[in-house]
Formats: C-alpha cells, sequence, structure tokens
C-alpha cells in the first residue's frame, strides 16, 4: 500500500527530474532520481525490463499527446 505523498504520484513534491526506468535489487520499477542522481521515489511495483520500457513508453506516449491537445 503507498501511503499518501510516499510518491510523487500520491502527493510528494516533484524532484524536479524526469520519470524514468530505474533497477534495484529488488527489479526494475519507474520512478525518479534526485538532481544529483540519487533514488528519490519508486512509483511503480517491480517488473521485468521490458514491461517497464512499455509502461515508461505507454506513460511518455500519453504525456506527450495531452501537451500537444491543450489549446495555447
Amino acid at each position: 500500500m503507498t501511503l499518501p505523498k510516499e510518491t510523487v504520484l500520491t502527493g510528494a513534491q516533484h524532484p524536479g527530474t524526469e520519470l524514468q526506468v530505474l533497477e534495484s535489487a529488488g527489479g526494475y520499477y519507474l520512478g525518479f532520481l534526485t538532481r544529483d542522481g540519487q533514488p528519490y521515489s519508486r512509483e511503480t511495483d517491480y517488473m521485468t525490463y521490458s514491461d517497464a520500457r512499455v509502461m515508461y513508453e505507454f506513460i511518455r506516449h500519453v504525456r506527450l499527446n495531452d501537451i500537444e491537445a491543450v489549446p495555447v
């Protein structure tokens, strides 16, 4: 169970870096690093690298389409 403000998606302060595929002893996950390159948050459960890449590309695609759809 994720606690409120434990992840960026649940309200933690954004570290100012991009979401990316990261790896730890538990496996691959989507998360954020600090500006110094240290782990900041794990936004997903652990998964295989290929599943993490698919999820990352999907989120990236949705975000880009949302940005393009917003009128200026």
